[in-house]
């Protein structure tokens, strides 16, 4: 589950991203650097891609008692011409009055819309017991339209699963099956906890039908799984995972897929996070005809899949599941996307792009929506020029020296950025009206060292240069402060530059050109990461504060064979970890190989230190799991340095 393919896979992993570190003039900004910035789920993602939106956005936004249209399917009808989008029609908190299905239609190519009103919804008389019938796809095939769709008791979380209907036009009528496709409480649970189906992708292959669905154990987990049948209305085989975060490859964790599409003989899944920024997607895929093996399936861009544009109707990036699309023969990649505006009522609207130029040649988004975003260089620089332009709503800084453990606040949904990631650097940061130059302690005191006052409008020039410990700052070309920015405590400088975006703001960086020689990057992954990347529960860890861990706080394990997955980018690993009296041994496996057995037993209480390394990897995408095994196993953090 590893393996990466496709159209970014000669960017991600080519020797490029090698020969370019000691490059002594770059411009971050420019789409052939999308590499050099950290990407996360969690953290966020600075977007490179192309996506454009189409005039009259929004086609449809909720209204109460149906304030959640949240989910869709865009369907280009191959007989009419047309274009369909199913909406998956919710209240606010999903529950009541139970969500149906609306079908919009457009005879232009998408410039105009019709409402067609409610084309599915629950039944007395019908398993669903007068329940939820909102999330569909749909296929023409053997001329006749197939869809399967999500359905669910009134209260959905004590029963529901995934079902069929045929129709002979889209407009329908919609003829449902009697029997559903799955029900839930009678399913046996995946790896000991998924259980729950929902959101479905129906496919065609040649000789059999597709339903690429998901599974969850909520708030940890998410899981894409695939199964099979002779016919579109079943019976189906038993579900096959294809991605999760149990697997010891590399897969970015709080995903949430559907739907999916098809393009020249390949099933593209986009996903979308659901931590609470919501800002960070990625695309996989596998060969149609072999989509329910794990092994044919790749990650095939990680990052710069999506951006949101500063308008209402996307205030909170992308809310629900993620983008729907189709190719057209004109080469067009077509999507519908959900999102929410400010009053958090749902949002249905259109983008589209090229489908062989998915990111722009120069310029990246960087937004804050119910949370903040943070991104790092995978470079380091001792002294530098740099001179950044761009274009900012709300707030947001530049980051220098940054020495702050990366992690999760908590390993589960809405998480944001731990605490402790605003800690240990300088920051000059950019409010409406007001610049400030700050210095961040490890503890997190906030120390300014300078302020003024910013001139109108919402573009900004930055000219910051570092020469020895003197640090001369220049905005919108006049020069506001010289001087030297303090030591924090005895962290020495990292040289790690990066920019943060606080919660409802927007950044677009035109230019981020740095000068000076760059060196490898240090970073550190809390233990709240690793619990993160296997999708871990209270169950298996307990968090804790004891002054042995390496920033005071870590994870000891509650049962035999816990287990933790730091899923990361660099070349050189160290993982860190306190040893003492009431601790046993883990094994350490190292991109889904045995690596390591360490016994972190000692007769008295050792602070943490690093008990493990691999150094001289492929500067790509590396697992490390550790997994407890005899007596009580502590989880620290993990160091990540890149080739640079």
């Amino acid at each position: 589950m590893t393996r990466l393919t496709g159209l970014w896979a000669s960017c991600l992993l080519s020797a490029t991203w090698l020969l370019n570190a000691a490059t002594s003039v770059c411009d971050f900004a420019e789409a052939s650097h999308v590499n050099d910035w950290l990407r996360h789920p969690v953290y966020g993602d600075p977007s490179f891609d192309s996506f454009q939106r189409l005039p009259g956005n929004p086609i449809h936004r909720g209204a109460a008692p149906f304030d959640w249209p949240v989910n869709g399917f865009l369907f280009p009808d191959p007989r009419s011409g047309n274009w369909y989008v199913f909406v998956g029609d919710y209240a606010k908190g999903y529950l009541s009055p139970p969500s149906r299905c609306l079908l919009c239609r457009s005879t232009n190519r998408g410039r105009t819309w019709a409402k067609l009103g409610t084309i599915l919804q629950g039944d007395a008389r019908m398993f669903d017991k007068d329940g939820h019938t909102p999330d569909a796809s749909v296929v023409y095939a053997e001329r006749r339209y197939h869809m399967v769709y999500d359905w669910g008791e009134p209260d959905f979380n004590a029963e529901g699963g995934l079902a069929y209907a045929w129709a002979e036009q889209p407009e329908g009528p919609w003829h449902r099956a009697s029997e559903p496709i799955t029900r839930n409480s009678t399913l046996p649970r995946l790896l000991g906890r998924y259980q729950r189906t929902y959101a479905a992708t129906l496919l065609r292959r040649t000789n059999d039908w597709l339903i690429l669905a998901m599974m969850d154990h909520a708030p940890h987990s998410w899981a894409l799984f695939a199964m099979t049948a002779p016919n579109a209305g079943g019976p189906y085989s038993e579900r096959r995972l294809v991605r999760c975060v149990e697997d010891d490859g590399f897969h970015p964790p709080l995903l949430e897929f559907f739907p999916a599409f098809v393009h020249e003989g390949f099933v593209y899944a986009p996903a979308t996070s659901v931590a609470l920024n919501r800002n960070f997607q990625a695309l996989f895929r596998a060969p149609l005809e072999r989509a329910e093996d794990p092994a044919a399936w790749t990650l095939f861009q990680y990052g710069s899949v999506w951006h949101a544009d500063d308008v209402e109707m996307e205030h909170f990036g992308i809310w629900g599941q993620t983008y729907s699309g189709f190719v057209d023969r004109d080469g067009i990649l077509r999507v519908m996307f959900p999102s929410r505006d400010p009053d958090g009522r749902g949002t249905i609207n259109l983008a589209h792009r090229p489908w062989t130029e998915p990111m722009r040649k120069r310029g990246f988004i960087l937004s804050g929506h119910s949370g903040p975003s943070l991104t790092l260089l995978r470079r380091a620089y001792a002294e530098f020029v740099l001179d950044a332009e761009m274009e900012l709503r709300g707030t947001a800084s530049l980051l220098f020296d940054y020495g702050a453990p990366l992690g999760p606040n908590q390993p589960a949904s809405d998480a944001t950025i731990h605490t402790l990631a605003e800690t240990r650097h300088a920051a000059l940061q950019f409010a409406p009206g007001r610049w400030s130059l700050l210095r961040r302690d490890t503890t997190g005191h906030t120390q300014e060292l300078a302020s003024g006052t910013l001139r109108e409008g919402l573009r900004r020039s930055v000219r910051f240069k570092r020469n020895g410990n003197l640090t001369t700052i220049k905005l919108d070309g006049r020069e506001v402060w010289r001087g030297q920015i303090p030591a924090s405590d005895d962290v020495p400088p990292s040289g790690v530059i990066g920019v943060r975006v606080e919660k409802d703001s927007h950044l677009a960086v035109e230019r981020f050109r740095i000068k000076g020689e760059s060196s490898p990057a240090c970073m550190v992954f809390l233990h709240t990461e690793g619990l993160l990347g296997a999708g871990a529960s209270p169950k298996e860890w307990g968090e804790c504060s004891d002054a042995g861990y390496r920033f005071g706080v870590g994870a000891a394990s509650k049962v035999a064979g816990a287990r933790a997955k730091w899923n990361v980018i660099g070349s050189g690993l160290r993982l860190w970890s306190p040893r003492g009296p009431g601790y046993g041994s883990i094994e350490v496996r190292l991109d889904g190989r045995a690596a390591a057995r360490i016994d972190l037993h000692s007769e008295a209480a050792v602070s943490s230190k690093p008990v493990w390394s691999a150094t001289g990897l492929a500067d790509t995408y590396h697992t490390v799991v550790l997994v407890a095994e005899a007596g009580q196993a502590p989880l620290d953090c993990l160091e990540v340095t890149t080739r640079r």
